[in-house]
This record gives C-alpha cells, sequence and structure tokens, in this order.
C-alpha cells in the first residue's frame, strides 16, 4: 500500500505541477499573487508531513526535477530546494504536535516562504546581481499566504483516497502504537 501512496502523491505533484503551468496564462492574477510555483512545495511538504521518512525527500527530488525540466530552465534549484525543504521537515514529523493543524500552517508558511526565498536567491547568485525588486517580495509574500490559505483543503482531499482504502499517515500508525502499549 505504501509503494501506491508514494506513486499517488507523484501523480498529485504531477497535476500540481501541470496546475502551476497552466492557471497563470488562464487567470493573470493568480500569476501575480504567486500560484505561479506555489503548488508543488505544497505537495512536498504534505508527503513529508504524512510519510514521515525518507520516501518524502525521494519525492521531493522527482517533483524538483519534474519542476526544473518544465518550468524553470536552471536544472537542479528546484531539487535542491524542495529536497532540502522535504528532509527538514521529515525530521520533525514523527513528534506528534507536528499534526496538530496550527503547526502544519507553520510548515507550509516557512516551507513555501523558504522555497521562494532560495529559489530567488540562487537565480541572484547565478546571474551576479542583487537587485530585490517589491514585486518579487509580493509575490513571496502572496504566494505564501495563498498557500496557507490552500492548506485545509489540500491536505484534507489528498488524504481522502488513500485513507478509503485503509492507508494511515506514519503518525497515526505511531500513536496507535504508543496507545497500545
Amino acid at each position: 500500500m505504501a509503494f501506491f501512496v508514494v506513486l499517488y502523491l507523484l501523480f498529485i505533484g504531477v497535476l500540481a505541477l501541470i496546475a502551476q503551468m497552466f492557471l497563470p496564462h488562464m487567470f493573470p492574477l493568480l500569476s501575480v499573487l504567486g500560484l505561479g510555483s506555489a503548488l508543488v512545495p505544497l505537495v512536498v511538504i504534505y508527503a513529508s508531513l504524512e510519510l514521515g521518512d525518507e520516501r518524502g525527500p525521494i519525492i521531493a527530488v522527482i517533483l524538483g526535477l519534474l519542476l526544473d525540466l518544465t518550468m524553470s530552465g536552471r536544472l537542479g534549484t528546484s531539487v535542491l530546494v524542495l529536497f532540502s525543504l522535504s528532509a527538514l521537515i521529515v525530521t520533525q514529523a514523527q513528534k506528534p504536535e507536528s499534526h496538530k493543524w496550527i503547526f502544519r500552517l507553520t510548515f507550509v508558511m516557512v516551507g513555501t516562504f523558504l522555497f521562494y526565498l532560495m529559489t530567488y536567491t540562487m537565480m541572484l547568485v547565478e546571474s551576479a546581481r542583487w537587485f530585490w525588486p517589491f514585486a518579487v517580495w509580493n509575490k513571496i509574500v502572496f504566494g505564501t499566504l495563498l498557500n496557507v490559505a490552500l492548506t485545509p483543503i489540500f491536505f484534507v482531499g489528498v488524504g481522502l483516497l488513500p485513507r478509503r482504502f485503509g492507508w494511515k499517515p506514519i503518525h497515526e500508525l505511531h500513536d496507535r502504537y504508543n496507545h497500545a502499549r
């Protein structure tokens, strides 16, 4: 079942990537708000929290590679940023408090902000210029807030199908084991 959950999350990540590619062109306001690159990090954060092991960073690498190949034109940037983000979240995913909604929203807020910030910083390093226009900060802030607003709907919606087939996130399995002892 765990293998199918990983495939399912990769499929959701590909759908998020496709949405990132087409929605901003269909609705220009979404591009201004930062939706152009906010959905894949949301999938990575979800996978890292719910899987809680090395499968989260593996999903992050695959989705980062797909993101780099389709959108950024800089191979490795999204891979490095998403892998680092996922690895940090996985280290905290085993803690019981990390699955309360306030902490989940914090992971999404900080994770999305860092994704934007690190991606733009790497772009500046590559181009050897240090210009931070106000529009970039707007995109970072609005993209982060949009992800935080989408988090409850996204986390519940993505988790419905696997749970319907009996899958439990790793933190729920640990809770059940600890209560049985």
